[in-house]
């Protein structure tokens, strides 16, 4: 009864561990600015600026002077023959407009996109503190070719008016607070626009309160999938966002008093190792190309994995004699072959049990307990690579470590067979770590196996027999479950498992060469 009631003491604070890992681990670290800055990158509105030459004959009639004072840039809005919004950067907006159109709301005129993003210039043109005057489509443009057609350029224009302040559509001084904050703009514009005279704006033109709050939706589930928002360095920009994933975005510096705010495991575990790993990665590589985040990636992997090994030492060294043990284990069960029906047998054989982990030292809930610790570490790890804003920058082979495998598996753009995007190293790396996994489960069992081999069963013995089943199946359960979180959690995390399982199966050799060595000085 003791042993069931300890057992279930333990279980029970794995559970409580793991929901106040969950609950602050799982923390979005991005700010308002962060997300403003992610958000501008996938919804950057309708419009195309150009010189006025360069207007296509298609749209000429259609085109407009942005300014009065400047006789040079001109605008338009590129359709396609269904009446989508041409523009790639539009396909955000689109799908948002689709979906709608599908619940039966009613969408918001042309007139109200391109007052919209009129006002979106008008603020970032300010903010760079350029004349409307003598602004080009050169300097606004996100891209250094000319897009006057809609599926913008190949060629990133870091400089461009639009990719450094265009993040103001979504990010405004909130009226009571004075605080920045998300869509406090976009919602000032948007009354606005109810409040205009225009026939095209007004009640009729603008969005309604419905594709408003849908609109908001889909560019918060857009923001909420991205959660690399921890740094620590000022003024860095990361990522690869937007419809080209080529967009990289301004990072606030984090701070670990802000981390603390996020939870109580995010500020223990999850910013420490992120805050280490994106200094190591600097250090190592300041341009963050991906090489640089790769072997900050190995380092602090072994260095969490070592402290692991100092925190559970014990609980591993008593792990790893219960397999030495099996043998002397295996005759005990073998003697009470009905401890299953017979309660007495049953009695009896705990009690010889327990005087062999005495006897050795052993507690059989060390298991139980190295869960315990090894759970909220691990939550917190994931934390970590989670919210990097390092690992979301350049790839590693075309793989970008904050992108999950299943993402890579299932992006097909390109020419995904000469490994674009990094396929083939997505599925490299998922066969490196269930492979390594596999290895590290296993080894202890066949190393028991081995010893046990020229040991012969008495008699058949039902609780002996359940016993090895039940482990072999939470075996099997937690190394598909490892498979399956491996293919959901980012590409880093399938790193550490490997680097893991390396260290594991090092662990295991050098423990049991220990504990047999020990055991056979014993016998002596």
């Amino acid at each position: 009864m003791k042993n069931k009631r300890k057992t279930k003491i333990l279980l029970g604070a794995v559970a409580v561990f793991g929901i106040l890992a969950l609950s602050g681990c799982s923390a979005n670290f991005c700010s308002d600015v962060d997300k403003s800055h992610i958000a501008y990158a996938y919804e950057q509105g309708v419009t195309v600026y150009c010189d006025q030459a360069d207007v296509p004959a298609d749209y000429a009639p259609f085109a407009w002077q942005v300014y009065g004072d400047n006789a040079t840039l001109y605008a338009y809005i590129p359709v396609d023959n269904t009446g989508n919004f041409a523009a790639k950067k539009a396909a955000l907006l689109n799908s948002t407009i689709s979906s709608a159109i599908n619940s039966g709301y009613v969408v918001p005129t042309q007139t109200f996109w391109k007052t919209i993003d009129q006002k979106v210039l008008d603020a970032a043109i300010a903010a760079a503190g350029v004349s409307t005057a003598t602004v080009t489509a050169a300097q606004i443009n996100a891209y250094t070719e000319p897009d006057c057609n809609g599926g913008e350029g190949t060629t990133i224009n870091p400089d461009s008016i639009l990719r450094n302040f265009g993040y103001l559509k979504f990010l405004g001084l909130d009226d009571t607070t004075g605080e920045p904050t998300l869509y406090s703009n976009l919602d000032r514009w948007v009354s606005e626009c109810r409040a205009s005279d225009d026939a095209d704006l007004g009640l009729g033109g603008s969005p309604s309160a419905d594709f408003y709050a849908a609109y908001k939706t889909a560019v918060n589930r857009q923001i909420s999938s991205i959660s690399s928002c921890i740094t620590t360095v000022e003024g860095r920009q990361y990522g690869a966002y937007g419809a080209n994933k080529d967009w990289s975005v301004n990072i606030e510096y984090k701070s670990w008093k802000y981390a603390w705010k996020q939870g109580f495991f995010a500020g223990l575990i999850s910013y420490p190792v992120a805050a280490l790993l994106d200094k190591t990665a600097n250090a190592f590589d300041p341009t963050l190309s991906g090489a640089g985040q790769l072997l900050a990636l190995v380092l602090v992997t072994i260095l969490v994995r070592v402290i692991i090994l100092l925190i559970t030492f014990k609980g591993t060294l008593d792990q790893q004699k219960m397999q030495l043990l099996q043998p002397e284990i295996s005759k005990i069960q073998a003697k009470y072959p009905n401890s299953n029906e017979n309660r007495s047998q049953k009695m009896r054989m705990s009690q010889e049990m327990n005087a062999l982990y005495k006897r050795n030292k052993v507690s059989p809930f060390s298991s139980i307990l190295f869960m315990v610790i090894q759970f909220p570490i691990f939550i917190g790890v994931w934390g970590a690579f989670r919210g990097s804003a390092a690992l979301s920058t350049g790839s590693v082979l075309g793989l970008h470590l904050s992108d999950t495998i299943s993402k890579t598996f299932l992006d097909f753009s390109g020419k995904w067979y000469l490994n674009d995007h990094g396929w083939w190293t997505a599925v490299i790396l998922f066969i490196i770590m269930v492979g390594s996994q596999f290895v590290a489960m296993k080894l202890p069992q066949w190393l028991a196996k081995r010893r046990t081999k020229k040991q012969s069963k008495l008699t058949a013995n039902p609780a002996q027999d359940k016993s090895q089943n039940t482990m072999k199946t939470v075996g099997w359960f937690m190394f598909v479950i490892t498979a399956v979180m491996g293919l959901t959690l980012p590409s880093a995390m399938g790193v550490y498992w490997a680097i893991g399982a390396v260290i594991s199966v090092a662990q295991t050799l050098i423990i049991q060469s220990i504990n047999a060595a020990k055991a056979k000085k014993k016998r002596k």
